[in-house]
């Protein structure tokens, strides 16, 4: 953008944001003091309206009220009067008085007399509002307005209504009055088409006369822009000259005034004084530049070949390591695997001791139990003789039964009759002694039989003796054997303990070799890395040294 495009700019744009602000703010002001208006017209109007229905209100209660204190008429004929004169009470073109009792029943009605005693108690309006219920309940308050909404005829739009109301407490009635209030409306409506017009024109003329005095300032600028940018002009070519030759920095621009444009000249020609001698000093940091890179060239490429080389030996050293290592870990599992068999036999060693032992006890309480039965069997013995000594006497006394039975049968035989009896006591006392020396032998053959199994048993008790107390000194050899044992594997699992440890440390040793190693690795990939990055710089560096060259050898110093 040229430097008079800016001026009319700067001149024009802040007047039209001015132009702008003033309408923003008149439009705001205007609309405020619209709404202001409005406002009091509404309210002026409806204060009018409502004033009006309570006098309608008022004047009817006048008319009403000398029959309330009338004492020559009845209580039913002064409602019936008071009914006729509100019946008959009209105003305006359509304006009429009715009434209510507490319950919503019409008692009067001026403008349509057929409603009379119908109830009206539950009437709604438009928007659901049941507007006889208000109209009661606010006549009881003291008296006040409603509005609601209601068609002006069958079948038509609702319309705004406004109602005002008070109680006539004597006679238990609520007296009303109103209107539809939609003029109000109509005319608030008109207002603000007259006022929005007014408005309009106003921002209209504030427009055009914001756009005639930008076009008055835009002429006085362009005829001072002409004047003032002559000599810049001036000063533009000769920079150009400057700028499009062959970067003759010689050159210097005449200074003729002293106002701000004779600056300007001053200071370029200050500037390309600066410029000329920082071109000389470049082109003799391009030469020195040119002889560093070329230096630099060389020793990164024998930096490369250096760090390509370290970095083979550490990859092959890298990789004996991790044989060497897998090669230990191996070692270590191995020992440890024996010092774990070793633990299983000491266990399993160490539990055959105890079992053994057991079974020395074991033996032990058998080799006691086995000579308390002999000496029970021997004592036996000694019971089955002496049973036997008593079966003898047994067997004796029923010899000697069985002779004296038989002796007694003979008596008895020869004493005839009278011996009969006896004889037959003998017989029976003769079979008794014989069955008792027949159960003597049998016992006498089953002691005899005892006391050999009892001999036997001793005999076989004595050698069950002799072999568990040779088994008992083997099985207390056989402990000692386990026992050494024992110690043996637990000096075999202290080793493999030992070995395995061994094992763990030099894994250890050598993973940390080899992380070592694995540091000297990528020190190297990062020593090869940064050469082949500082090589690509001496080669940018190169570049840029000859296209520096190339930009320095265009200006004539």
């Amino acid at each position: 953008m040229k430097i008079r495009t800016k001026f009319l700019t700067l001149s024009i744009v802040p007047m039209m944001l001015v132009v702008l602000a003033v309408m923003l703010v008149v439009q705001w002001q205007l609309q405020q003091l619209e709404n202001k208006e409005i406002s009091t017209i509404r309210t002026e109007m409806l204060e009018a309206r409502q004033q009006e229905l309570q006098n309608y209100i008022d004047m009817a209660m006048g008319a009403i009220r000398p029959l309330q204190h009338r004492l020559d008429m009845r209580y039913n004929e002064k409602i019936a009067q008071a009914k006729e004169v509100l019946n008959g009470m009209t105003f305006g073109e359509q304006g009429y008085i009715y009434g209510y009792d507490l319950d919503g029943n019409i008692v009067f009605h001026s403008g349509n007399p057929e409603m009379i005693g119908q109830s009206v108690l539950d009437l709604q309006d438009a928007d659901g509002k049941p507007f006889v219920k208000d109209i009661i309940d606010t006549a009881m308050d003291g008296g006040g307005f409603v509005q609601f909404r209601w068609p002006r005829e069958q079948g038509e739009a609702p319309s705004p209504h406004l109602t005002f109301s008070r109680e006539i407490e004597v006679w238990g009635w609520v007296i009303a009055t109103g209107f539809f209030i939609d003029d109000i409306d109509a005319e608030v409506a008109r207002r603000e088409t007259s006022i929005a017009n007014t408005v309009t024109q106003m921002m209209i003329w504030i427009l055009v006369s914001g756009v005639a005095l930008a076009l008055l300032v835009s002429a006085v600028n362009l005829l001072l822009s002409r004047r003032m940018l002559a000599p810049l002009q001036q000063t533009a070519r000769a920079l150009l000259d400057i700028a499009d030759g062959e970067g003759d920095l010689t050159r210097r621009l005449n200074v003729h005034s002293r106002d701000e444009v004779g600056d300007v000249a001053r200071g370029f020609n200050g500037f390309v004084d600066k410029i000329h001698q920082l071109v000389q000093e470049v082109q003799s940091a391009v030469a020195s530049l040119s002889q560093s890179t070329a230096s630099m060239t060389d020793v990164v490429s024998q930096t490369q070949a250096d760090t390509r080389r370290q970095r083979e030996d550490t990859s092959r050293t890298a990789a004996a390591i991790q044989e060497m290592v897998a090669a230990v870990q191996e070692v270590a599992s191995s020992a440890s695997r024996a010092a774990s068999a070793a633990q299983q036999a000491d266990g399993d060693a160490s539990k055959g001791d105890r079992v053994v032992a057991d079974t020395i006890q074991a033996i032990n309480r058998l080799a006691e139990d086995v000579h308390r039965s002999a000496e029970v069997m021997a004592r036996l013995g000694q019971d089955a003789d002496n049973i036997g000594s008593v079966v003898s006497v047994i067997s004796d006394i029923a010899e000697q039964t069985n002779l004296l039975a038989l002796n007694a049968a003979i008596e008895a035989a020869r004493a005839g009759d009278q011996g009969r009896g006896f004889s037959v006591v003998a017989d029976e006392v003769r079979s008794l002694a014989s069955r008792t020396q027949q159960s003597t032998e049998e016992i006498q053959s089953m002691i005899e039989r005892l006391q050999n199994g009892a001999r036997e048993a001793v005999g076989v008790m004595g050698n069950s003796r002799e072999q568990s107390g040779a088994t008992t000194e083997r099985a207390a050899s056989a402990s000692q054997s386990l026992q050494q044992i024992t110690a043996s594997v637990a000096t075999i699992n202290e080793m493999n303990t030992q070995i395995a440890g061994a094992a763990e440390q030099q894994t250890a040793v050598a993973a940390e070799i080899e992380g070592s190693v694995q540091q000297v690795a990528e020190i190297a990939d990062k020593a090869e890395h940064n050469a082949e990055v500082l090589a690509s710089t001496t080669a940018d560096m190169s570049e840029l040294e000859q296209r520096l060259s190339k930009l320095v050898m265009a200006f004539k110093v």
